[in-house]
């Protein structure tokens, strides 16, 4: 198991923060004003391979490679907190070929 964080939309970030710790901060996201917030979304990131997964009060997961300039993020909308939770862990366990093989769209043409 590699390092993983989570920031939150205050831009606080926790290492390798339990499940149950997760949830709150995907429960977060419906909290009253969280879409006016700053940066209204959440993320996780594997630490040693750069993978970051940023939810968003509507539902949009990103998924991004910011250690590769070359990386074309992908997303995908109308993701429950409940997937999102289920990604976040594949992503903190480094199963990063599983969270990979889910059904992302780019926006390239």
């Amino acid at each position: 198991m590699g390092l993983y964080h989570t920031t939150d939309s205050n831009g606080i970030s926790e290492l390798c923060p339990t499940a149950e710790k997760m949830r709150e901060l995907l429960d977060s996201l419906d909290a009253p004003g969280a879409y006016e917030a700053e940066h209204p979304d959440v993320s996780l990131v594997h630490d040693p391979s750069g993978w970051s997964l940023s939810v968003y009060p509507s539902g949009v997961v990103t998924f991004e490679n910011f250690d590769d300039p070359d990386d074309i993020p992908r997303f995908m909308t109308g993701v429950t907190r409940n997937q999102a939770l289920e990604l976040w862990l594949e992503l903190s366990r480094g199963e990063i070929h599983i969270v990979d093989s889910r059904p992302w769209l780019t926006n390239e043409a």
